[in-house]
């Protein structure tokens, strides 16, 4: 039994959503059970959860766009997918009951005028049950019987909204019962990623990327053989193609090593989505949609060890920079209090806002964090509100906001020596802005914010020094 997840990528585009069908159609027929698990077209998550934040302020003219966006670009999707006039007025129809639902979630947000983590997944779970809808009539015009299962049906939770805990015994149980029967009447299930619900049934998500978790949770709990994530890339690569051309594909990662690339920023995996594969030693295959015939990279529990002095480069652009600064006078008796900077980032998680990295200051008295741009205004809206009482106490110095930076990681080889110097050095050949750097207490990681202008040559300049054939 294989587990295949389609991203943004693949369902996004007609002819992409055609070559899904292809994929799982010719699994099929080399005798494979599978399950497909997808998540919303690319973009729509976070139009989706800007339009609840808009609606809190009383705007609901962003939400009325949303909810234009989201129709529009599933209904060009239909109108190349689905021929049959029966079958598209159907899909239209429970489209429209989606609508219903999120018409009265931002009525209600705007009403109250509070956008809190619970009214934000269920705003957020719309686009994934969007498409899911879609794929499932896809399938079955391509000749696979298919059937749509709503990732909340599995998937129990804790009612951390946003970035939800899954009750992992629990979640075994739902999907065991739920989906071995239609497996077995090679009926195969397409299943709503990122989306779960707690015990009384409300919806959760498992935070951004959450749909390569719900593959990974279902893979587990049905033991199956293999999960293969299906996106625009041939695998995890020694850099982004985009900036370093002659960036290459790693064979193979260790669950750890894989992890430790996805906490650090890379679109490519959820961070929380290897460890149901690695208590079972599930291998995961990440392949690309449009070159099936590469194997791309397999993660494993034991590969074969690299001699590179540097595994892979990460990078992620549109990140935003907050700085947080104390009055060193207002805090001269006391000092840093460690206590902000657990209650700024106890806030912002709360508020289902990922924090990629972040560094304080004792001498300083400061904090620094990374969220991506798209969280940025709403991050720093939380973070005023969250220190109204140092601003008023005349603690607080600045609150300030820096945007676009970029994030870039280095991810060491086990046996890789002087990984800090041998970085620092390309940075300086290329004179780069550092204004912020992180250096893992192993040695195994390093991670820099650079201004976004300055990412290319960053890139380029520490593949060229520390990626050793």
């Amino acid at each position: 039994m294989v587990v295949m997840k389609f991203g943004a990528a693949a369902v996004s585009d007609a002819s992409r959503i055609n070559d899904l069908v292809r994929i799982v159609r010719h699994a099929i027929d080399e005798g494979e059970a599978v399950v497909v698990v997808c998540t919303a077209i690319a973009d729509l998550t976070n139009l989706l959860i800007g339009a609840g934040r808009a609606a809190a302020r009383g705007n609901l003219t962003a939400a009325e766009q949303a909810r234009r966006e989201l129709w529009q670009r599933h209904r060009t999707l239909a109108e190349r997918l689905v021929t049959d006039d029966w079958e598209r007025e159907t899909l239209y129809r429970a489209w429209a009951d989606l609508l219903k639902s999120f018409d009265r979630i931002v009525r209600a947000i705007a009403t109250l005028g509070e956008h809190s983590p619970r009214s934000s997944d269920a705003v957020a779970a719309i686009g994934e049950r969007f498409i899911g809808l879609l794929l499932a009539v896809a399938l079955r015009r391509g000749g696979v019987a298919a059937q749509l299962i709503d990732g909340a049906e599995l998937i129990v939770t804790d009612d951390h909204f946003g970035n939800a805990r899954p009750l992992p015994e629990e979640t075994t149980a739902r999907a065991r019962a739920r989906l071995l029967p239609l497996i077995q009447s090679r009926i195969v299930p397409v299943v709503t990623g990122y989306i779960g619900a707690t015990r009384q049934k409300i919806t959760t998500t498992l935070g951004r990327g959450g749909g390569d978790y719900s593959a990974t949770l279902i893979a587990a709990a049905l033991e199956a053989d293999e999960v293969v994530i299906w996106t625009d890339v041939p695998g995890i690569l020694t850099a982004d193609p985009k900036l370093v051309p002659e960036a290459r594909t790693l064979p193979e990662l260790s669950y750890i090593e894989a992890a430790e690339i996805a906490t650090l920023g890379a679109e490519v995996l959820h961070p929380r989505s290897l460890t149901p594969l690695a208590n079972r030693n599930i291998p995961l295959h990440i392949r690309s949609l449009e070159q099936p015939h590469i194997p791309g990279t397999r993660i494993v529990a034991a590969p074969h060890i690299s001699s590179d002095t540097a595994r892979t480069i990460i990078s992620a652009p549109s990140i935003s920079l907050i700085e947080i600064s104390m009055s060193p006078l207002a805090t001269a008796e006391l000092g840093w209090a460690t206590d902000l900077a657990a209650r700024i980032l106890t806030e912002l998680t709360g508020c289902g806002i990922e924090v990629l990295t972040f560094a304080q200051s004792f001498s300083e008295r400061g904090l620094v964090l990374a969220v991506r741009a798209t969280d940025a205004e709403y991050a720093y809206e939380r973070i005023e509100a969250c220190l109204q009482p140092e601003r008023d106490s005349k603690a607080l110095r600045a609150i300030s906001l820096r945007t676009p930076v970029a994030l870039v990681a280095v991810i060491s080889a086990p046996e890789s020596t002087r990984l800090a110097p041998r970085a620092l050095a390309a940075l300086a050949q290329v004179q780069s802005t550092v204004l912020a750097m992180v250096h893992g207490n192993t040695s195994r990681h390093l991670s820099f914010i650079v201004p976004e202008e300055e990412l290319s040559a960053v890139v380029r300049a520490l593949h060229c020094e520390l990626m050793v054939r």
